[in-house]
């Protein structure tokens, strides 16, 4: 044995071995599985230590007193008060009873956060700069023939910033495959039993060349549901008014015909279709919306 192997076992023999040992965030989960559902009660904050800053989305009271401010005509509005005078929004929040309003990612606990993909990694300013709106409709809509007393549907609404392009002036493919699988996941928990979902398949079809700096809607709902298992169905569109925007006054969008998806400046990006499965090991699952 050479002397340099001799020199080495010796060094590594003398030394504690725990201080080269690499912390995995994913380890608390995993060991949470191994001992069974009956330890996935867990707080939040011990099932994912905190170790940096999570980044941010935009709160509505944040985005009143601080804009977006990627170019200067962003100063004059916010996106939040842009989601307001959308026509489709302002119809869903009159049927509060059949679509339910909710912003799934500001009810992740921070230390999960932080590690959630969307609701950490891709927010914040240039990104996705405020939380998705999504509206969830337990009940049977137009399309959806089988499994009456199972379906769902979701529409959502978001903002896509310039940094997440692939090709500059152009969307990353990847992001909008992302999207879809976030708003799914959430349409096909809403009809299996314990409100847990995976992805088992997920096939994009991209018609359009997505844009950054709009707001797009989402709209998805499940087909089929069988079992553990709920298939799903979506389409992405963006909305004609181009960011940054000039307001008048009031803050208030002078063509409302801009935020129409009806509009004929309005392009619908990619459609999908999904096969959501809810796993076995549901129960000893860390739950991480709270609405």
């Amino acid at each position: 044995m050479s002397t340099i192997s001799q020199t080495a076992r010796r060094f590594f023999r003398s030394q504690n071995l725990s201080t080269f040992r690499i912390y995995s965030p994913a380890a608390p989960i995993a060991r949470l599985h191994q001992q069974g559902p009956t330890r996935s009660a867990v707080v939040h904050n011990q099932a994912l230590p905190s170790q940096t800053e999570a980044p941010q989305f935009l709160s509505q009271t944040q985005s009143q007193s601080k804009p977006v401010t990627q170019s200067p005509h962003h100063e004059s509005t916010t996106l939040d008060a842009l989601v307001s005078q959308i026509p489709l929004v302002q119809t869903l929040r009159e049927t509060r009873s059949t679509y339910k309003e909710t912003r799934p990612h500001l009810a992740i606990p921070p230390p999960i956060r932080q590690h959630h993909f969307v609701g950490g990694s891709l927010a914040g300013p240039g990104k996705l700069a405020f939380a998705p709106y999504m509206w969830l409709s337990t009940g049977k809509t137009e399309g959806q023939t089988e499994n009456a007393d199972r379906a769902s549907s979701v529409v959502s609404v978001f903002h896509i910033g310039q940094d997440l392009c692939g090709h500059p002036g152009f969307v990353h493919g990847g992001l909008l495959t992302v999207l879809f699988d976030e708003v799914f996941a959430r349409c096909a928990s809403a009809v299996l039993p314990s409100g847990l979902g995976m992805t088992a398949n997920l096939n994009v079809d991209f018609r359009k060349p997505a844009l950054p700096d709009r707001m797009y809607v989402l709209r998805t709902k499940t087909v089929k549901v069988e079992g553990r298992k709920a298939w799903v169905e979506g389409r992405m569109t963006y909305l004609p008014l181009t960011l940054p925007l000039s307001v008048d006054s009031n803050g208030v969008v002078s063509d409302a015909s801009l935020l129409k998806e009806d509009n004929e400046g309005a392009v619908m990006v990619a459609e999908a279709k999904a096969l959501f499965i809810e796993p076995k090991f549901a129960d000893s699952m860390v739950k991480i919306y709270a609405n």
